[in-house]
């Protein structure tokens, strides 16, 4: 109707069972909010941190762009890939801890990186895959639009003592205005040996596709998919632009539901 107040409860939790909640409320404000939050955290001490994301609008989508911070800590932090990580609300990170360890390592077998590579991680998050294939390449750097999201990830990567990746806010599905971006940070030169691409829902862009593979002549990418039918469409996009497409490798990183994630690497054929 359009009503009330609390929309959805959002909870994010790490590996060691501490949650940082969000309210998702019709409203600006949260009611008698220091007793709710006494009473909320001596039931469930395990909850570290709370926001109030703001959504009044008469939409679907869950969360809007406006998070109130309201409680306790400001980021979960959590270690996936031997890679510790500090999540803020606004952040994609993977749901499944486990499938998702399992789907990275697959990820970094087929993508076969050496010393010598210049990684490009494209639609990064918190930089979590990117991250986690590091200390194999020469150079990361990843692209985000959310904000928040790469402020996580450039205090991911110092608080790893990485020194060799920087994260950039961009559109990724935007190629002309990405690599503008990218080139005004690295250099006009800059190349990249290998991208990530792990896109939303809705999978990557035709002109992004293009550009790896007409402007750039990328050697290999490696494609993690949350939607079979969008990696199908792109796939055949990039096998068109010359790549030969790997075994697909499905995991069930959503359970009881119907769907899963993917991984492939597309390898640039010569001649």
């Amino acid at each position: 109707t359009g009503n009330g107040f609390l929309r959805h409860i959002y909870l994010r939790r790490n590996i060691d069972g501490r949650v940082l909640l969000t309210l998702v409320a019709n409203a600006r404000s949260l009611p008698q909010k220091e007793r709710f939050l006494s009473y909320l955290t001596e039931k469930h001490p395990e909850i570290i941190g709370v926001y109030l994301n703001v959504n009044t609008e008469n939409t679907n989508v869950i969360c809007s762009d406006e998070y109130l911070h309201l409680y306790g800590d400001t980021h979960l932090h959590d270690t996936l890939c031997g890679v510790q990580l500090a999540l803020s609300p606004a952040s994609f990170y993977q749901v499944n801890h486990a499938a998702a360890t399992m789907l990275y390592e697959k990820g970094a077998d087929l993508f076969h990186l050496d010393e010598s590579d210049d990684l490009l991680d494209l639609y990064c998050g918190v930089g979590s895959i990117g991250l986690s294939m590091v200390h194999r390449v020469r150079s990361l750097v990843g692209v985000e639009i959310v904000a928040s999201a790469v402020e996580c990830a450039t205090a991911n990567a110092t608080a790893n003592g990485i020194t060799n990746a920087r994260f950039l806010c961009a559109d990724a599905g935007d190629a002309g205005t990405l690599f503008a971006s990218v080139k005004k940070q690295m250099g006009e030169d800059y190349r990249p040996t290998a991208v990530i691409l792990d896109p939303p829902r809705k999978g990557s862009t035709p002109d992004l596709l293009s550009y790896l593979a007409n402007d750039l002549s990328v050697p290999k990418i490696l494609y993690i998919s949350c939607n079979p039918d969008t990696l199908a469409r792109d796939a055949r996009i990039l096998c068109d632009l010359g790549y030969e497409m790997s075994e697909v490798t499905p995991f069930d990183l959503f359970p009881r539901t119907g769907h899963v994630e993917s991984v492939a690497c597309f390898t640039r054929q010569v001649g």
